[in-house]
């Protein structure tokens, strides 16, 4: 009975990690992101949250211009840099069509602290009609053409 009792215990632990500590399960293994999604949490392991994210389009000198502005706000305990941002416009049927990064530039949020952000294009696709917004991979960084 002891061993099956110690086999049900090292069974359940890893389970339990998983869902005591899920932004650390995430950072060391980022494809874990999903399973968390599955059961419908989201898991944030920046500690950074996009807020009050607004588009404008407009024509400047004659040429279509999207705006993009919004905060980014600390919602950890700690003090967290600011990741390079990356947009992406997508079509109705969810197609990638455009994407840009853009560095905030902004010096490390304390816990509670606000940043603004603003970036623009111009020309964007004409098939473009939603906006994704997150922070970008490494790879990513400095990309501004379609996939």
């Amino acid at each position: 009975m002891a061993g099956w009792s110690a086999l049900a215990a090292c069974a359940a632990l890893p389970l339990l990690v998983a869902l005591a500590m899920p932004e650390q399960v995430v950072a060391m293994a980022p494809a874990s992101v999903k399973a968390y999604q599955t059961i419908g949490w989201n898991v944030n392991i920046y500690g950074l949250d996009f807020r009050k994210v607004e588009m404008q389009h407009m024509i400047v000198d004659g040429t279509r211009v999207l705006a993009v502005k919004g905060e980014i706000a600390n919602v950890s305990d700690d003090d967290r840099k600011i990741p390079w941002i990356r947009f992406a416009l997508r079509s109705d049927s969810n197609d990638e069509v455009y994407n840009w990064t853009l560095d905030a530039g902004a010096r490390p949020l304390k816990s509670g602290e606000i940043t603004n952000f603003v970036t623009r294009v111009a020309s964007p696709p004409e098939n473009a009609k939603n906006l994704e917004i997150r922070f970008a991979h490494a790879h990513e960084i400095g990309s501004n053409a379609a996939p």
